[in-house]
């Protein structure tokens, strides 16, 4: 083999090497970018200079009228109405209780049903509500169902806080069944031998 053709050939692994390496990171980059197709429990708590912070977290702190949960879900597809039927367990009654006309309150207050036609909107769905005076602390399931088929089931805590602090972090808070948020991060590959 002459000299010029390894020179050559040894060129031509460099450039496959470079190629092969451009294409795992632009290919991080488009994972990086990609939407997060799971589903979530969320927290949001507004302030009195109006604005918001959310977290991923199920550890819902009773700040009345400043504090608001919710869940998102992942169906895929395209932009669409579906059928959903959400159903709210509370492990203590409610004071009171908001509800429109698509909403069934049990008597004692411990379980909502609400039948509605929701919107998928770039493959997710989600709702959210807020808590209000006389909201019990303990925990908070809901059971989600997606044209007739169970779709997910969320748990939240409601927490009582001893002042109605805006400043508090609802991911520091304790509760029994805490989510806990991670990510799915590749594996390192065994090296070859």
């Amino acid at each position: 083999m002459t000299r010029s053709f390894r020179f050559f050939l040894s060129g031509l692994a460099a450039a496959a090497l470079a190629a092969a390496t451009l294409s795992v990171a632009a290919a991080q980059d488009d994972q990086r970018r990609a939407p997060k197709m799971r589903s979530i429990p969320f927290v949001s708590i507004t302030k009195s200079d109006g604005t918001t912070r959310y977290y991923e977290t199920n550890a819902i702190p009773l700040l009345i009228n400043k504090a608001c949960f919710g869940w998102r879900t992942w169906l895929g597809g395209p932009d669409r109405t579906v059928s959903l039927v959400e159903v709210l367990q509370t492990s203590q009654p409610a004071k009171d209780v908001i509800a429109g006309p698509e909403t069934e309150v049990s008597p004692d207050k411990t379980r909502a049903t609400t039948r509605m036609r929701e919107r998928v909107i770039d493959g997710y769905m989600m709702r959210s509500w807020c808590i209000i005076e006389g909201d019990p602390p303990g925990t908070y399931t809901y059971y989600i169902t997606i044209d007739g088929e169970p779709r997910g089931e969320f748990v939240f805590c409601a927490i009582e806080v001893p002042e109605q602090d805006e400043d508090i972090d609802p991911t520091e808070l304790s509760c029994p069944n805490k989510f806990q948020s991670v990510e799915r991060r590749a594996r390192p590959s065994a090296p070859r031998g």
